[in-house]
């Protein structure tokens, strides 16, 4: 069982294939299974280094952190000895039959079959795609209906298509229209406004598409009820003395969740030995439980305002270990850390937080899927475009860790957080690699896990059963599971289904039907003021004729506006009249005062570091009460780099920077290779002290790690404020 070795069937892109028939071997290694599918043939060899990376494999490497809907490149072989002819890619993961005999359905042939919320699940998934292919080039991926594949709800790419010219939402609005007249009632006149808005060029980008979605998905779920079922249990092992992991719900917990509950389970791998490693699962755990509590979020909430207090949370179980191995004076290897990966149930999705290398999978009827990505060597490599996972798992410390809880400050941690729309029932399995390695999760999920699915087991059971197999078939570590069985059923009161709807130029999704929206969820529909037409036609007329007026009289009485509102800046920032408070403008060349006044800082805020280019090096230190330009935003729209016009005096500049001395502990990525082998982390030897950025210097800057700020038009402030930032 320890040489366990699972078929690896690979499709294949590149010409050549036609030649060869099933049974074939094709470089003595992988034999023609069926057209374009190949089965290797010997999977426990390494396959060839890769000498360079191609652009074609680069897009894929880069988009590896989607690997749950991209195929993996597994390899590149050459159909001849002459080293100039064309390679062809071998790709893993990818949207295959168990049996390597077919491929899985087309999107479009299981559209008609689907219900309200997997069509509207499947478009969520397109959008969220979107611009991470566009900006590898690959876009035109989503415009190929042959190449949109599903497992269950599950959206999987066959193989991605480099783009001949730069593709548009026009375009994918034009393929959404074809599957229009088998889209279920409750969606049809919604996805049919949503085309539209596509094509017409109302919705322009991939942000705008997903939050029309987001709302029509939480509306569809309000027609079907939900319960949640957690099993939760930890072990030692049969190798160590103690045991370092921790989950919430305590170990040999097993209840069920009715309908309003909060729904949490957490698994925490400890790092740091005996009274270290034991101490950081457990304080993270108490930490987030403590902040989940206080944060109790209402039904209906907005997407990103849940996905940001999930980060919040985890930084602050981040800094409350990270203080604590300060307090201690525990320094390089002996800090003390832990994984971390936690669901959390809000209404009809589920979200999954994760930093470090404990793992959640996916399994539905359909089959079981890796959702988290793990925090090491090996996978950065890969992101970073260098190496196929198959030859970065070979290198040295591949399996360190580059990030954990407690280790550093927050301002070097980077959780994920992932939402799954949930339409069917599933289970969420959260465990320590105690489980997860040598792929035991992959080789026993049918047997173990699937029958519960199926009715024909109970989830304490293969709970037990999982940990029975980490002991016996693993033994090397601690093992630690939670087992998030989410049950879905469609309301049979709740009358006919509700039709939804996207009134047009606007954010706001209605259910357009007499019929309530049931068990006291709050409706998204709002009451709107009828307006007859002849009085609309009025307004707006009367609106034309004043516009050019109020345009004119601004211009007359300017200089005497900024004389009575201007004149008397002293360097701080206040709003003032045309500002926009709250609302983030992330655009190029927009204006921002972070923290306009001494008060607005407390002693628990951090300091805020710029990075340099590569975004991982930092750069020093962002002064507050001072005001930044926007010079540049990532495609993701994730990063910018800032431009610092001028400095306001203040003692609270002083006291940031006195603050992020005290505070700031970098780990070297670049000295990953030299990592703590006993613990998977890198040793954070030496320290890097940032410095106060002067006005004129530019950096990069994660843009969840802004805080409330006030953005300006350059006309409102003065020139001393715009100081290195003259337009």
């Amino acid at each position: 069982m320890d040489n366990f070795m699972p078929n690896h069937y690979l499709w294949a892109v590149g010409e050549g294939l036609k030649a060869y028939r099933p049974g074939d071997m094709i470089a003595e290694r992988y034999q023609v299974h069926s057209p374009r599918i190949l089965l290797d043939t010997k999977p426990e060899q390494q396959t060839e280094v890769l000498e360079e990376i191609s652009e074609r494999i680069e897009a894929y490497l880069k988009l590896f952190p989607y690997r749950l809907h991209i195929p993996e490149v597994y390899a590149e072989i050459s159909l001849s000895r002459n080293k100039q002819a064309p390679k062809m890619c071998l790709l893993e993961n990818g949207p295959i039959s168990p049996d390597g005999t077919s491929l899985l359905p087309e999107l479009a042939r299981e559209w008609k079959e689907a219900g309200a919320m997997r069509q509207l699940n499947w478009l969520w998934q397109i959008a969220q795609l979107w611009e991470p292919l566009r900006v590898q080039g690959v876009a035109s991926s989503l415009l190929n209906s042959e190449l949109l594949r599903v497992e269950g709800p599950i959206l999987k790419l066959l193989e991605l298509q480099q783009d001949q010219k730069t593709p548009s939402l026009q375009q994918l609005g034009k393929l959404w229209q074809k599957w229009l007249p088998t889209a279920r009632p409750q969606i049809e006149k919604l996805l049919r406004q949503l085309c539209q808005q596509m094509i017409k060029g109302e919705v322009d980008n991939g942000d705008r598409l997903i939050d029309r979605l987001d709302k029509a998905l939480t509306a569809s779920a309000r027609s079907h009820d939900r319960a949640i079922e957690i099993a939760t249990g930890s072990e030692s092992g049969p190798t160590r003395s103690h045991n370092e992991d921790a989950c919430y719900p305590p170990s040999g917990t097993s209840i069920r969740i009715e309908p309003g509950r909060e729904a949490v389970a957490i698994v925490c791998d400890g790092i740091g030995g005996q009274e270290g490693g034991e101490v950081a699962s457990g304080l993270a755990i108490d930490t987030l439980r403590n902040r989940i509590q206080i944060q109790q979020t209402p039904q209906g909430s907005p997407t990103n305002t849940l996905q940001e207090k999930l980060e919040t949370s985890t930084c602050a179980a981040n800094d409350a270990i990270s203080d604590r191995n300060d307090r201690e004076d525990r320094e390089g290897r002996q800090r003390m850390g832990t994984t971390l990966v936690m669901a959390n149930a809000y209404e009809s999705e589920v979200y999954i937080t994760h930093v470090g290398d404990s793992r959640a999978y996916l399994i539905t009827r359909s089959g079981c899927n890796q959702v988290t990505l793990d925090d090491d060597v090996a996978t950065r490599e890969v992101r970073l475009g260098y190496s196929i996972y198959r030859d970065a798992v070979q290198q040295i410390a591949s399996g360190a860790l580059v990030q954990a809880l407690g280790i550093t400050s927050s301002m070097h941690l980077h959780p994920t957080v992932q939402r799954f729309p949930i339409d069917e029932d599933c289970i969420f399995l959260l465990c320590s690699d105690g489980l997860s390695d040598k792929d035991r999760v992959e080789q026993n999920w049918e047997a173990e896990i699937l029958p519960v699915l199926l009715g024909e087991r109970d989830l304490v059971s293969a709970k037990d059963r999982l940990i029975e197999i980490a002991n016996t078939q693993n033994g090397h570590d601690n093992v630690t599971i939670a087992l998030l069985y989410y049950q879905v059923d469609p309301k049979h009161d709740s009358g006919p289904p509700t039709t939804i709807s996207l009134p047009p130029n606007t954010n706001t999704v209605l259910p357009n039907s007499t019929t309530p929206v049931g068990s006291g969820r709050e409706s998204l529909q709002k009451t709107v003021r009828s307006v007859s037409p002849s009085r609309d036609r009025s307004t707006v007329l009367y609106l034309l004729l004043l516009l050019p007026l109020i345009a004119l009289l601004l211009f007359i009485f300017k200089p005497l506006l900024w004389e009575i509102f201007g004149s008397e800046t002293d360097g701080s920032v206040e709003p003032s009249p045309g500002t926009y408070e709250n609302n983030p403008p992330f655009e190029e060349g927009a204006f921002i005062a972070i923290a306009s006044n001494a008060a607005d800082l407390s002693e628990e805020i951090e300091p805020l570091i710029l990075l340099e280019e590569d975004r991982e090096t930092p750069k020093g230190v962002l002064p507050s009460s001072s005001i930044v330009r926007t010079i540049k935003i990532s495609p993701e729209r994730d990063w910018l780099q800032l431009k610092i016009c001028s400095i306001a005096n203040s003692d609270s500049s002083q006291n940031n920077k006195s603050k992020a001395l005290n505070n700031f502990q970098l780990i070297s990525q670049e000295n990953s290779t030299e990592v703590a082998q006993t613990d998977g982390l890198p040793s954070p030897d030496s320290q890097s002290v940032p410095r106060e950025l002067a006005p004129g210097e530019t950096g990069w800057i994660k843009t969840s790690s802004i805080p409330p700020f006030t953005a300006y038009n350059s006309e409102f402030l003065a020139p001393e404020q715009l100081g290195e930032c003259v337009p």
